[in-house]
């Protein structure tokens, strides 16, 4: 996806503007964007201030670096030699395809009209 030209807090006072009264159209060609793009960054960032938008974008860093510490954690529980059972099902709960009840699973052409039941 391409990234915006306007940055969040940017944002966050065009939708201030809206939220102010003044009209969305106006908001849309003074910022050289589509009426559709104003309701996406509406619905994305609601009724947000600038400031609440820096305090969205410090959380959603830090939450992106705690995902990446589970992965990292949940690999090193994965590759412990000793750890026993839970390791090693789990391992070979991921090499396996998915169980399907019945034939194969429904794949291709017409796969909407059968039932894996």
């Amino acid at each position: 996806m391409r990234r915006s030209l306007h940055t969040d807090e940017e944002i966050a006072f065009l939708l201030d503007e809206a939220a102010r009264g003044i009209p969305i159209a106006a908001i849309c060609a003074s910022a050289h964007v589509s009426l559709g793009t104003f309701y996406r960054w509406r619905r994305r960032l609601g009724g947000l201030k600038p400031a609440g938008v820096a305090r969205l974008d410090q959380v959603e860093r830090e939450n992106a670096g705690l995902r990446a510490e589970v992965l990292r954690l949940r690999a090193a529980l994965l590759v412990q030699p000793g750890r026993g059972a839970p390791a090693t099902t789990e391992r070979a709960s991921l090499s396996q395809p998915p169980h399907h009840r019945g034939a194969q699973a429904c794949v291709g052409r017409f796969a909407f009209g059968r039932s894996a039941n």
